[in-house]
């Protein structure tokens, strides 16, 4: 039967329903739209009115589809709000740019709740800390954190500050930060570090601002952020020549005071938090970590004990090149690293003919050394990052052959060692590197 000759009385049914305890009435209805409509009631007269409705709906359906009209189930003042906001699209963006579909997915998208609460850069990371320690994080994430925001502590370790143009130094209420404020801190060119340093960073904010959205910001800004990539690149090492270079350079920089710094990171693989020290451990010391004794032949034997909270706790013994460099700077007590260190250590590299940034080496005394002309030149060769420890433990593995033994010496799992410091040196490149002596 062609639904254009819709028959009321034959699509519209009532069924009596008998129950154990109660008698129901069921209405059946197939509409001239192919809609099918079953309700239920518990009076005959309802039922009645119901069957009523149907009939005249149909009907209406049916003569609408004979004279090809379209029906439409909008009221009036919902179809003045539909040519309302037709006419607001087509001004906007020009006629049939956009219609209310897309407009609708657009808003569901996009739209959130705008009941947050102002609060300032700042008190939002150290609330977030707070939350995150009571969460049972660990001091080494908090630490970790607390410096990607931009918190650091003064050199006598009794106050908390904020790092020049850090995430926790911009003056803005939280909401008010844009994609290109933390845009900047993750990929500013002129921060010498690793992708994977990059993409830590990254996480990092994620975290936070998915803590933040609905209670302090609108939405999450590090999803319009591009997310570093992993760092995929093979390990690294200095070459003999280049290690001999940037520990030849120290000693003729700043009287020689970076040079137990780049000794013990080229020869004896320590870390440079080990050395400059963190929130977790200590600064390298004259007086607390060195241990120095004498062997059978009564030559000096020189170990660092090293501790703190993170894994690292071990005792190195210094090679013998390694403590022949350090010996005439060697102090009876007080902190391996200088004054201004951070500063100091971009000098070195420079005059080592090590590409860096020209405002790492600003604001600074550089007198009498050389080697620091265009420090940005394309001609220089890039600094690799972690380069003087993936140096140590890579040359002192084409020695002794022992990856456990090495990555004891080194503070390290096997698997680390080998994704991480297992550069592709020779045995004789090896010798020469362990006989860089002063």
């Amino acid at each position: 039967m062609k639904l254009t000759t819709w028959n009321p009385e034959e699509r519209v049914n009532i069924e009596q329903v008998r129950g154990v305890n109660k008698t129901t009435f069921k209405v059946y209805a197939r509409l001239p739209n192919g809609k099918v409509v079953r309700q239920r009631f518990n009076t005959e007269a309802k039922a009645i009115v119901a069957a009523s409705d149907l009939k005249i709906q149909g009907l209406n359906i049916a003569k609408a589809k004979a004279q090809n009209i379209r029906p439409s189930s909008l009221s009036a003042t919902q179809e003045g709000d539909y040519l309302t906001a037709i006419e607001i699209l087509n001004k906007k963006f020009g006629e049939d740019s956009w219609n209310l579909t897309k407009a609708a997915t657009w808003v569901s998208a996009n739209w959130s709740d705008e009941a947050h609460t102002d609060i300032k850069v700042k008190s939002a990371v150290d609330e977030f800390l707070k939350w995150k320690k009571k969460e049972g994080a660990k001091p080494n994430y908090l630490s970790k954190a607390r410096n990607q925001f931009g918190f650091i502590k003064s050199q006598d370790k009794t106050t908390v500050l904020v790092r020049d143009n850090s995430f926790v130094s911009l003056d803005l209420n939280l909401d008010e930060v844009t994609v290109d404020d933390v845009d900047r801190i993750i990929w500013n060119e002129a921060w010498e570090v690793s992708s994977s340093t990059r993409r830590d960073y990254w996480k990092s904010f994620h975290v936070f601002f998915e803590w933040a959205t609905g209670k302090y910001c609108r939405k999450n800004i590090i999803k319009n952020i591009a997310k570093p990539a992993a760092n995929e690149l093979d390990p690294e090492a200095f070459t003999v020549d280049q290690a001999q270079n940037i520990i030849e350079t120290a000693q003729k920089c700043y009287n020689g005071s970076l040079v137990p710094y780049f000794a013990l990171a080229l020869f004896a693989g320590l870390r440079p938090q080990e050395i400059t020290g963190n929130e977790s451990i200590k600064p390298l010391r004259w007086d607390e970590h060195f241990v120095w004794d004498k062997d059978d032949k009564g030559n000096d034997k020189v170990s660092i004990r090293l501790r703190g909270k993170m894994a690292w706790r071990r005792t190195v013994l210094l090679p013998d090149n390694c403590l022949a460099w350090i010996k005439p700077y060697a102090k009876k007590k007080g902190p391996v690293c200088p004054t201004n260190f951070e500063k100091k250590y971009d000098v070195v590299r420079c005059a080592a003919g090590f590409k860096v940034g020209k405002g790492r080496i600003a604001g600074i005394d550089k007198k009498g050394i050389d080697g620091l002309e265009d420090p940005y030149s394309k001609d220089r060769p890039e600094w690799i990052q972690d380069g003087c420890r993936h140096s140590a433990l890579s040359y002192r593995l084409a020695i002794v052959e022992d990856i456990p033994a090495v990555c004891a010496w080194a503070g390290n799992s096997p698997r680390t060692f080998k994704s991480n410091y297992e550069a592709l040196v020779t045995k004789e490149q090896a010798k020469k590197y362990w006989e860089i002596y002063p």
